[in-house]
């Protein structure tokens, strides 16, 4: 049996050690297991926040295609096309790369709490920029410190990890490119 996606559906991504990809370790060492989270807007698109792009609606297809490890998870009892209204409101705006809850744009999971929040109060924490052996890592210094902007610790935020978490979510299934 294939998965099939329901709009509204939450896509987070694991990360994969060694991938090379150090952005999405980071976030993995400081928060858990997944690194990214997207909406799934139809069967075959998703909208997520890029680093590169910004707040963008793509083929699942493409998405699969920079993304091996995708787990699943339904929202229960939410009104999904109230859910995409809200996250397309957002297409085209910056990736908030400062994770400042109040700068422009916004990160991965800042969106997908920002598309449920009309519904749903999803989890938010004090965010975590190290690791279980250091307050701070060197590769999130080192990110800050190129922003000229002070690691955001004890502000309020969110996280793929957290999120998946959530009590009102329910795990759905894994998608890979096979599909």
């Amino acid at each position: 049996m294939t998965l099939r996606l329901k709009p509204a559906d939450l896509l987070f991504i694991k990360t994969i050690p060694n991938d090379g990809d150090g952005f999405a370790a980071a976030i993995s060492e400081s928060t858990g297991a997944y690194s990214h989270v997207a909406i799934a807007t139809s069967e075959t698109t998703v909208i997520h926040a890029t680093p590169k792009y910004g707040i963008i609606e793509e083929t699942l297809a493409d998405f699969l295609s920079e993304h091996a490890q995708v787990e699943c998870f339904r929202m229960l009892d939410i009104d999904a096309p109230t859910v995409l209204v809200e996250a397309k409101k957002h297409l085209g705006k910056p990736y908030n790369n400062s994770f400042y809850p109040d700068a422009d744009g916004f990160y991965c999971s800042q969106l997908v709490v920002a598309a449920f929040a009309n519904q749903v109060k999803l989890p938010e924490s004090v965010m975590s920029f190290g690791s279980k052996e250091t307050f701070i890592s060197d590769y999130w210094q080192a990110y800050f410190d190129k922003l000229g902007l002070a690691v955001p610790v004890g502000k309020l935020g969110s996280n793929p990890e957290e999120l998946a978490t959530y009590s009102g979510l329910e795990y759905i299934g894994t998608l890979s490119d096979a599909n």
